[in-house]
């Protein structure tokens, strides 16, 4: 099967730094993103994935805010990924899904970010025909040093991150589209923020 997925998301962030006596917030479109090659094969017991996709940097975005909806950068990515259905019945399912991110410069700034690896993953359970609970989490890995004459930091020392949290699917058949509710807790991060995430996303197919 082939495909293409196209996202305009819309951030809510706040972010409170005690030593720097920041406390802020912002809500605005974040950068836009686009899937226009998306493979899958669908079996039996299974289904899988390859893409490749853009993040284009529409998002307002501000040195001196560290709460920004964009992120000033464009960032090429290689995902692959699948599900594994544990039972005849597909009620028991567990996912994994791999992501290869390559930044570009800054525009403002000689700053130019490491490459990054995020393995997404999830474990769930069908209660109903048309809704599914379960468990979801992730890790991220910062690959190759931050470069450029602006950057101030320790460019030897790499990001990364673990979260995990409950989430529910809700499908939807008439409108032929998928509502999903997930909390993401941080745990075990290096060198950016900590925090908790509430992440709702829909899907429609076509």
């Amino acid at each position: 099967y082939v495909g293409f997925d196209v996202m305009l998301p819309i951030i809510r962030t706040g972010l409170n730094i005690d030593a720097l006596r920041y406390d802020g917030s912002t809500l605005g479109l974040g950068d836009f993103y686009f899937s226009p090659l998306i493979l899958s094969w669908h079996g039996k017991r299974y289904d899988a994935a390859l893409a490749y996709s853009l993040f284009v940097p529409t998002g307002k975005w501000s040195r001196g805010d560290p709460c920004s909806a964009g992120k000033n950068y464009w960032t090429h990515m290689i995902t692959a990924g699948g599900t594994v259905y544990l039972d005849q019945e597909k009620k028991w399912s567990a996912s994994v899904l791999g992501r290869y991110e390559i930044h570009s410069g800054r525009g403002d700034e000689d700053v130019k970010l490491g490459q990054d690896f995020h393995c997404a993953w999830g474990v769930a359970r069908t209660v109903r025909k048309t809704i599914d609970v379960g468990v979801v989490g992730y890790c991220q890995f910062q690959v190759t040093k931050d470069r450029g004459h602006d950057v101030t930091w320790d460019p030897d020392v790499k990001d990364r991150a673990f979260a995990v949290g409950p989430e529910v699917c809700i499908f939807f058949p008439k409108a032929v589209c998928f509502l999903s509710i997930r909390g993401l807790f941080e745990f075990g991060v290096r060198d950016r923020s900590q925090g908790h995430m509430i992440v709702v996303t829909l899907t429609k197919r076509f």
